[in-house]
């Protein structure tokens, strides 16, 4: 199921692309599956930028309240 997925030619200038590119070879633009794997990684960094400043306002919540 996997290879009837795969992407074997570029959206924007249809060259034939080389098993799990991410980028075509001919014009350079980003393969599908690159581009998901953009949109995760983005979503996971915002997902740890919220957390850590989760604990931030946490931290100093407890702070202030001991005092």
């Amino acid at each position: 199921m996997a290879s009837a997925l795969q992407q074997t030619t570029c959206d924007r200038c249809q060259g034939a692309l080389v098993e799990d590119a991410a980028y075509c070879y001919n014009c350079g633009e980003r393969t599908r599956k690159a581009r998901r794997m953009v949109r995760l990684a983005i979503r996971v960094e915002l997902l740890c930028l919220v957390l850590v400043a989760a604990l931030i306002i946490g931290f100093t919540w407890i702070f202030y309240v001991q005092k």
